[in-house]
């Protein structure tokens, strides 16, 4: 037989807030109710609203650090609450790594930080633990690129033992609304290119393990990512975006997990029903996964939560996990991925274990 990948990390416990819900049940059951909490808002200077998907009930009045502060406390205590049964063993290490958006300052970055350690404390199992943190500025990629980091971090330390990925992002902070409106990036009545600026907070605990043999029976793990930053932007202003990029990180996608397309059960994207991503998509889908394999059902997040930014790649990791444990739906294999519109691209492989 084949070597498996190894090591793999282990999915352990989790937690998130999105527009559909302030906690992953919730998010959960709204999911499955095709529960849609869109707002039209109005900005200034234009006379048409526009469409937001804002976790308004947490976030409401407030920006900055102070707003994603609101959504990643709880994403966090979900997590950890989920967690208590962690044991902290001697010599073992931990990894915390700290996903925010592009647009906060120093500052802002500061205060999560301070943050995160104080919601950390009263969780001895995490905090007593040897802990080191990372601090990643990222956009829609920044899962993957945090997956990637915790991979380097595990070859590099043999006593690393778990990883906590924290991630909030907010499209909806009312400066960037502007910024992105502005730039007509944003959808709008007549537009079939801009997209439904969302927010959402997720945290998710990790495990190191030999391979996936060693995850609990119905389990799930994630494989090394493949990162790939294309030469030129997919969108706006590109009629023909080069689907090469994302081709290359989903054949480098299965192949860091040992698998082919034949092994994957399910796909799932931020396809938002924008031209340029199902251009993108469609073509790549049918160069690296359709030459070899029927159509597999291919689930669309951000057809209800909007672009949610770094967030993104957690809860659609958790999303086919939650639901196959609650025997909703049968997963195997996830291939997955997420595509900037400045170019960057991202991929990987979620393993259900064999037991």
């Amino acid at each position: 037989m084949p070597k498996l990948p190894s090591p793999v990390l282990a999915l352990q416990s989790h937690g998130m807030v999105t527009a559909i819900g302030n906690s992953a049940p919730q998010t959960i059951a709204s999911w499955l109710a095709e529960t849609r909490r869109t707002r039209h808002i109005r900005l200034d200077g234009f006379a048409d609203p526009f469409t937001i998907a804002d976790c308004h009930s947490v976030t409401a009045d407030l920006t900055g650090a102070e707003r994603l502060a609101s959504m990643l406390a709880s994403a966090v205590l979900e997590a950890l609450d989920g967690a208590d049964h962690l044991e902290a063993r001697a010599g073992e290490e931990c990894l915390e790594i700290l996903l925010v958006p592009a647009w906060l300052d120093d500052d802002g970055c500061e205060r999560l930080g301070a943050l995160l350690s104080t919601w950390i404390l009263p969780y001895e199992a995490w905090s007593q633990r040897a802990r080191t943190r990372l601090l990643v500025r990222a956009g829609a990629t920044g899962a993957w690129i945090a997956l990637e980091h915790a991979y380097r971090a595990l070859a590099a330390n043999p006593k690393l033992r778990h990883v906590m990925i924290a991630a909030v992002d907010s499209a909806c902070e009312p400066a960037i609304l502007q910024q992105a409106a502005r730039a007509d990036l944003l959808f709008k009545t007549g537009s079939t290119q801009g997209y439904v600026a969302g927010e959402a907070a997720a945290c998710l605990l990790l495990q190191r393990v030999r391979d996936i043999d060693d995850v609990l029976a119905d389990g799930f793990a994630l494989h090394r990512p493949a990162l790939i930053q294309a030469s030129s932007p997919f969108w706006p202003g590109v009629d023909d975006p080069d689907d090469g990029p994302l081709s290359q990180a989903l054949a480098s996608a299965l192949a860091s997990s040992g698998m082919q397309a034949t092994h994957i059960s399910h796909l799932q994207s931020e396809m938002d029903g924008s031209e340029w991503r199902a251009q993108l998509e469609s073509t790549a889908l049918n160069r690296v996964i359709f030459s070899a394999t029927t159509a597999l059902p291919h689930w669309l997040p951000a057809s209800l939560f909007g672009q949610t930014g770094n967030p993104h790649g957690i809860i659609c990791w958790l999303l086919l996990a939650v639901l196959h444990r609650q025997k909703i739906e049968r997963v195997n294999t996830v291939l997955n991925w997420s595509v900037e519109p400045t170019g960057e691209v991202a991929a990987c492989v979620l393993e259900r274990s064999p037991r």
